[in-house]
């Protein structure tokens, strides 16, 4: 366990040229905390200089630190018989790694000889680097035809669609768990999407970290505590489900002190999830996946996701065979998760069973703006539309929650704090946006909240920097 835990975004260890520099927050020179960090830390090195700098000049060291690490760990991690275009994907991945990219997008343009590589940071997509045509053309065909160890079909063919998954030893040297492979023809090239898959199994974030009230994290646990029935987290592409669907699988096993099982069938692997046994579909088929995993003795089981009918019908099996089952499928909101289930063709008598459905989740993400440069109300209200600020005038007036002089809006120039500079290709990215928060709607199958009024909308204050939706909490009675 790590006894500077509380303070460690206040310090960092920082070695460079054989020297070993440890930087402090000098807002907390005093700190007694902090004081025996640095005792201890010249312990370890006895020639270290302390050196106190803002924290601001600090967060920006230790990402510059952060990068330069990487990339010797990447370059060290290098296959000698790696070809010069395959450490250029594999430094594209790293990259990913770093700035928590969820994608990468090569969009290869012949008609005016350009190849634009972006990568979709807290949900924008930002420009990374532009190639000739040419180059985007030999990186696309040497990711897939030597990069990817499962091509689906396996000879190249930019005039089709296409899938596949990235061997494991390329996103590995990368600090990735993964990475799937799409692409389709364009009218004048080829369009090709990798979905980054991060290792965070040791560092798991928590439901608060992700954005749930403290309410909807009760009931949450509330929801896990069922031997059996189905939990649905449902929003669209992008919204985070995987992470929160690896969250709740983490929370369950330490709820059960890691003595039940936990099963998953997954088409493919996303994640790893310590303490899980994971396996991916046979061959594509569910029932055959479905069939293998209830007679392995599970107690829980995650099914990666609802996207066809044979997915659904494991899912609803799997619940009715006694299990808990954790599973993702695209809805627009959490009760529209249940007709959703009857148009992909599952009978609605299967849906109403009260022993089925325990919970459904619904989330999306949305930008947690820079506290540092955000812009406030006296500043933006004279540039909105009328039309904008009448709007806002009007309906953001809840006592306590929100009021239009609270609010924040996104500074598109950015600042030190938010900024950051690309070492690979000297760009400048994510301006005035420093990450992503969850707003949530949780509704549990559980009548017996009913009786005991559990709270119903929830509403809590935008917290500094990013403006917060109502999160729900709606029992179905």
């Amino acid at each position: 366990m790590n006894a500077y835990a509380d303070i460690e975004e206040f310090v960092l260890v920082e070695e460079s040229a054989g020297q070993v520099s440890l930087v402090i927050d000098k807002n907390r020179r005093t700190d007694v905390r902090i004081q025996r960090w640095v005792m201890d830390q010249t312990r370890l090195f006895p020639y270290a200089k302390p050196e106190f700098v803002s924290l601001g000049d600090l967060k920006a060291r230790r990402e510059t630190f952060r990068l330069t690490q990487t990339a010797l760990r990447v370059s060290a991690a290098f296959d000698s018989d790696w070809s010069d275009v395959q450490k250029r994907m594999v430094r594209y991945f790293a990259l990913a790694q770093l700035l928590g990219s969820s994608d990468i997008h090569i969009t290869i343009m012949r008609s005016i000889g350009l190849a634009r590589i972006e990568m979709r940071i807290h949900g924008e997509l930002e420009v990374i680097d532009e190639l000739t045509s040419d180059e985007g053309d030999s990186l696309v065909q040497t990711l897939f035809r030597s990069m990817c160890d499962i091509r689906i079909p396996p000879a190249f063919n930019d005039s089709d669609m296409q899938a596949g998954r990235v061997d494991a030893k390329f996103v590995r040297a990368a600090g990735l768990f993964g990475a799937r492979y799409q692409h389709m023809t364009t009218a004048d090239g080829i369009y090709v999407v990798l979905r980054t898959i991060v290792d965070d199994s040791d560092r798991v974030p928590t439901l608060e970290q992700q954005g749930f009230l403290p309410e909807q994290i009760a009931l949450a646990k509330h929801i896990l505590r069922f031997p059996n029935g189905l939990v649905l987290l449902t929003g669209p592409t992008g919204s985070g489900k995987s992470t929160t669907l690896r969250i709740f699988s983490n929370m369950w096993l330490e709820r059960t002190r890691h003595r039940k099982r936990l099963l998953t069938v997954e088409n493919p692997v996303e994640g790893r999830i310590a303490g899980a046994v994971q396996t991916p579909v046979i061959n594509g088929d569910w029932d055959k996946s479905n069939a293998a995993v209830v007679r392995s003795d599970p107690d829980a089981i995650l099914l990666g996701e609802m996207q066809e009918i044979n997915a659904l019908i494991a899912a609803i099996h799997a619940a009715h065979a006694g299990h808990l089952v954790l599973d993702t499928l695209h809805s627009n909101s959490a009760a529209g998760a249940l007709p959703r289930m009857e148009v992909m063709g599952a009978d609605r008598r299967l849906i109403a069973d009260a022993e089925l459905v325990r919970g459904l989740v619904s989330q999306r993400l949305v930008p947690t703006l820079c506290p540092h440069c955000s812009l406030t109300w006296a500043q933006m209200a004279p540039q909105l539309p009328a039309e904008t600020r009448a709007y806002l005038e009007k309906y953001c007036t809840e006592p306590g929650v929100c009021a239009p002089q609270n609010l924040r809006f996104h500074n598109p120039e950015g600042c030190e704090h938010c900024r950051k500079t690309l070492e690979l290709t000297g760009r400048v990215i994510s301006r005035g946006v420093t990450g992503r928060t969850a707003i949530v709607e949780i509704i549990p199958q559980m009548p017996a909240l009913c009786r005991t009024g559990f709270p119903g909308a929830l509403r809590r204050p935008a917290s500094t920097g990013s403006i917060k939706a109502a999160s729900a909490v709606a029992p179905i009675c």
